[in-house]
């Protein structure tokens, strides 16, 4: 994905160091300042754009690993936070943590420590994670699943298929969700829902 944005400061500086060692690259910003078009378009500039900083290439499933907390790009000026792991490590504590604030311009170092509740966010996130023994899908039942519909209208990701059809079969479970979720996000799929009883 190309990103609109120019290089950051200093990234030259930055991919002289160690390029193989594991690393976490944990980012600060506001949502309103990731550019792009939709969920995944945002996130992905913000990880090709961490990647660039550190490795001068764009991020690659194959080599980095990342988790995103409170990305609701519906809404403007929330605090959210990206990470990307690179490498691997026998001990999570050893593995260094280089947090950045992106400032809608430039990544800018943040030297000082990190808040009490952002590193206790950080250990529900380790870097060390285990792909095997995962557990079977279970699948959710329907406020579970209302809940789950509303986050992603919060984050600005589009909804499914699946989703859509969720919501035409449960006229009940639809109108819980046009009761916990502002009015801008129910216009947007308001016609889906009323085509079940026959008024779209």
């Amino acid at each position: 994905m190309e990103t609109t944005a120019s290089k950051p400061e200093g990234t030259a500086r930055r991919i002289e160091g160690n390029l193989t060692g594991p690393k976490r690259i944990l980012v600060q910003t506001k949502t309103h300042l990731v550019p792009g078009d939709g969920y995944d378009q945002r996130c992905l500039f913000l990880l090709d754009l961490i990647c660039q900083y550190h490795w001068n290439r764009d991020f690659d499933p194959d080599q980095d690993r990342w988790s995103v907390y409170g990305a609701w790009f519906s809404y403007d000026n929330r605090r959210c936070y990206f990470l990307v792991d690179h490498g691997q490590s026998l001990n999570d504590s050893d593995v260094p943590v280089l947090c950045y604030e992106w400032t809608g311009e430039s990544l800018k170092d943040m030297p000082q420590a990190l808040p009490p509740e952002v590193q206790m966010k950080l250990r529900e996130y380790p870097f060390t994670r285990s792909t095997q023994h995962m557990p079977a899908r279970v699948p959710l039942d329907a406020i579970t699943r209302c809940k789950s519909i509303r986050s992603k209208l919060r984050s600005d990701m589009s909804l499914s298929d699946s989703d859509l059809e969720f919501l035409r079969e449960h006229p009940k479970e639809a109108k819980w969700l046009k009761d916990h979720i502002e009015s801008r996000f129910w216009l947007k799929f308001e016609p889906f829902a009323n085509s079940r009883n026959g008024q779209g």
